[in-house]
């Protein structure tokens, strides 16, 4: 983007007022406009570089100094650019007791500044913005007229984000305005949000298919979830569901003049069930999921069967079965085009943030069967009580992924599998003579070497195992005191500052 800044800054300035002699038009400036749109767009994007990762909101696009510096080049730049400065547009809600210096100006509406249009641009700004974000969380208070104002002015939004404040409302959300008034709007990112007056409805009933939808610390009617997953079946991409849980009841029977937000905040929500959950995941083509609700191996068969394209996951983990442990890692590592991968083994309670770890209990010929696959895989946690890993699994592992940058397992134990060179292939093999797999994990669990100087056979890899003290004393506040050992490269973004 700097280097189109400098190149249009110095075509502007060939322009001599002062010379008799006729100048030629810059270059860019003999483009069609919707060229140089499209330059303008590409070369402003914002580049995400450092450790892949989820963003259940991916806003931003656009690096908004270099427009504003671009757009001062010159009108016709001012005109290209000006929309682009308005696309993402972010709005906090004041605290009450914040206090404004007495020079200070009163603050401005979000909904005056939106209603605003320059002759230039012959639209209201509004009209430009493409995703919103809404900090409401700084206080309680709220007011349902504004919201109403602002969805019909960002009336060709595509994406939105809103953070509640986590006291529960004796009304809606608000969220239907947007629905209703933005028919373009296919992403949507919301926290603290509570479905008790029938919010999330609005997405079934304006027949929204969504692209992407993140809920954090929300509740959501059962029917309505099942509405919004069969209606977005062929379009929904990204799904994000942490501490999720089902709204009973019907709004009809409440009484809406009693009900207030103390009584709101005891009212019976529930986990997720299985039905729902399947009907989620059956046949949805995801490319990215992350879910707070512990699965079995049937579940994570019904994700890999259903969305095979998915390029990052993350999931929890509760069977406790070696076999199905195993099969589970297997189907894993057919998702070909994966790249973020976060696993966790834990029993977690469904109404609270409580749990407890599991172990890991695949053989270490799975984990050596993994190792060679996925090879678009950028990075992978891995966290439980304890994980049974081949010698060779690192080393595998590395060798197989070129673009493998980030890796984090918790309490890892060597196996020795010397003898095992036919990865899981010799574990697949139907004769009696085969040990099962229970069989196997019981006798690696018993021949298990918990210790780090086990790991030390390649001096490549000395500076990645830790034990948990040395973990912490570098930084790392992610791991359990029973972490015996564990491997970390990358994720320096999760050392603890000082």
């Amino acid at each position: 983007m700097s280097s189109l800044f400098v190149l249009a800054w110095d075509q502007m300035h060939l322009f001599d007022p002062a010379s008799s002699t006729p100048l030629q038009i810059p270059h860019i400036l003999r483009l069609p406009n919707e060229m140089i749109e499209s330059i303008i767009s590409e070369a402003s994007r914002i580049q995400r570089r450092g450790a892949p990762q989820f963003l259940g909101w991916a806003y931003p696009e656009h690096e908004a100094q270099q427009l504003r510096s671009l757009a001062l080049t010159c009108r016709r730049f001012y005109v290209l650019c000006a929309p682009y400065l308005w696309r993402d547009k972010e709005f906090i809600l004041p605290r009450e007791d914040d206090e404004k210096l007495q020079d200070q100006e009163d603050v401005q509406m979000a909904t005056d500044i939106l209603s605003r249009k320059q002759t230039i641009l012959k639209q209201p700004f509004g009209c430009f913005v493409r995703s919103l974000c809404r900090d409401l969380s700084n206080g309680p208070h709220y007011n349902m007229n504004n919201s109403r104002l602002m969805a019909q002015l960002v009336c060709n939004l595509r994406a939105l984000r809103i953070d509640f404040h986590p006291k529960a409302r004796a009304e809606h959300y608000g969220l239907s305005f947007f629905i209703e008034h933005c028919p373009q709007l296919n992403e949507l990112y919301l926290e603290n949000c509570r479905d008790t007056y029938n919010d999330f409805d609005s997405v079934v009933r304006c027949g929204r298919r969504l692209t992407s939808l993140t809920l954090l610390c929300c509740t959501i009617k059962q029917s309505t979830l099942i509405g919004i997953a069969q209606l977005c079946k062929r379009t929904l991409r990204r799904l994000m569901l942490q501490r999720v849980l089902i709204e009973p009841g019907d709004p009809d029977t409440h009484d809406s003049h009693n009900m207030t937000s103390a009584t709101m905040t005891v009212s019976h929500v529930l986990p997720i069930p299985i039905p729902c959950y399947t009907q989620l995941l059956h046949h949805q083509q995801l490319t990215q999921l992350a879910l707070s609700d512990p699965l079995s191996y049937s579940f994570i068969e019904l994700i890999v069967r259903g969305s095979p394209q998915l390029s990052k996951l993350a999931i929890i983990v509760r069977e406790t079965d070696p076999v199905c442990c195993t099969h589970a890692l297997l189907l894993l590592a057919e998702l070909k085009e994966l790249q973020v991968l976060s696993l966790a083994f834990r029993n977690v309670h469904p109404l609270s943030t409580a749990y407890e770890r599991l172990p890991c209990r695949a053989i270490s010929g799975a984990w050596q069967h993994f190792a060679d696959r996925l090879p678009q895989l950028r990075l992978i946690h891995v966290s439980a009580s304890q994980l049974l890993l081949p010698a060779d699994f690192f080393t595998r592992l590395l060798d197989s992924h070129p673009y493998l940058s980030h890796i984090m397992f918790h309490h890892i134990a060597y196996i020795n599998n010397n003898n095992n060179n036919d990865a899981f292939g010799g574990y697949q093999a139907t004769n009696n003579n085969t040990p099962s797999i229970s069989t196997i994990y019981r006798s690696e669990l018993a021949n298990a070497n918990n210790g780090l100087d086990a790991w030390k056979h390649d001096p490549g890899f000395d500076k990645h195992f830790f034990t948990f003290e040395q973990a912490y004393a570098r930084g790392f506040q992610c791991f359990d005191e029973n972490d015996r050992v564990c491997f970390v490269m990358g994720f320096e973004d999760w050392l603890r500052s000082e």
